[in-house]
């Protein structure tokens, strides 16, 4: 679900590869009064995703946000989609030889793809990767099309004025973290005309749906 703090009328919704894991861990904060630390649960590692989903926007409990202050965080589709390759395949390895079934081999799944084999067979590594899969959704499908339904809206590099924004409203002295920052750092300019194209049409509904800088 979002996460939602009643006790200073705040409701945030989540997106991965926007300061996600950094603004769940302030947020735990502002909850607990301390820092996350993962832990170890039935022999399997405990983060804070587990503490704190990312669910679609078709799920979230709407009803009891009615009286907070919304927010998200949006960015650039395509930068997203760059950090999602940088973070997941080149620091994570998640489409590393041994993720991959011999049913997605068969599909034309291509063990650690440079950036332009991993765009243009995108479809192929959402269909047989999770994580590939949550991490390169469009936008839309965790804060929905309605701009209007947010109180507010942050650009990625509005992240000071955000953290401002959560000290005043809780009185509270917080930091944002810079979690999950592994991999090269790429620009669009790294992709060839036609995976920029591509990816222009793939996240269609975001374009459409919110402004981004």
């Amino acid at each position: 679900m979002a996460i939602i703090v009643d006790k200073y009328k705040l409701a945030y919704l989540p997106v991965p590869k926007i300061a996600c894991t950094s603004l769940k861990e302030v947020f735990y904060r502002i909850e607990n009064d301390h820092d996350f630390v993962p832990a170890v649960r039935n022999s399997g590692m405990f983060h804070i995703h587990h503490f704190y989903p990312t669910p679609p926007f078709r799920t979230v409990p709407r009803w009891r946000m009615k009286e907070h202050y919304r927010f998200c965080v949006v960015r650039d589709p395509i930068k997203r989609l760059l950090s999602c390759y940088s973070n997941r395949v080149r620091h994570h390895r998640e489409l590393a030889a041994r993720h991959l079934s011999a049913e997605a081999v068969a599909a034309g799944a291509i063990a650690d793809p440079d950036l332009e084999t991993f765009v243009e067979r995108l479809e192929v590594y959402r269909k047989h990767s999770g994580q590939i899969l949550h991490h390169s959704d469009p936008q839309v499908v965790f804060l929905g099309p309605d701009v209007g339904y947010f109180s507010r809206v942050f650009q990625m590099n509005e992240l000071d004025q955000l953290t401002a924004e959560l000290r005043e409203r809780t009185g509270l002295a917080l930091e944002l973290p810079h979690s999950q920052s592994g991999g090269p750092k790429l620009s669009p300019g790294d992709l060839s005309v036609a995976a920029r194209d591509k990816l222009l049409r793939f996240y269609r509904a975001d374009y459409d749906a919110y402004s981004f800088s």
